[in-house]
């Protein structure tokens, strides 16, 4: 049997060990959590983005003359969106280069499965009538 001291010196390393376990998983979660987040704005710009163009799309088939005003305004409107789409495209990528440097800083190199779920959208251009 060992001596107290020496249970109580492994007691302390299994502990610090424990603890830097945790820590180690939570910087991880923080940093997934950070690209799901900016994804996750992504998907709602998109859909927003999506109904405006079928707005302009529904607009086009009724009388052009009427609705140039109104068209230019959607447009607007889309490119603003597609303005901060993009600009959240560029955010995950970042935010996902911290993801893939803090897992390489941890020890972890095969990222396969971290590139199918957190896929950055690409970038889209803006619209012009």
């Amino acid at each position: 049997m060992l001596p107290v001291t020496a249970n109580r010196k492994n007691g302390k390393l299994d502990n610090l060990a424990e603890e830097i376990l945790r820590e180690r998983a939570v910087v991880l979660s923080r940093a997934g959590f950070a690209v799901s987040d900016i994804l996750d704005s992504t998907t709602r710009l998109e859909k927003e983005i999506e109904k405006k163009l079928h707005l302009l799309k529904t607009l086009n088939g009724t009388d052009i003359d009427k609705l140039s005003q109104g068209e230019n305004a959607i447009c607007a409107e889309i490119n603003v969106l597609i303005e901060k789409f993009n600009a959240a495209c560029e955010k995950a990528q970042l935010k996902y280069y911290y993801l893939i440097v803090t897992r390489e800083a941890m020890g972890l190199y095969k990222h396969e499965y971290v590139q199918e779920i957190y896929q950055i959208p690409q970038k889209k251009k803006k619209v012009q009538l």
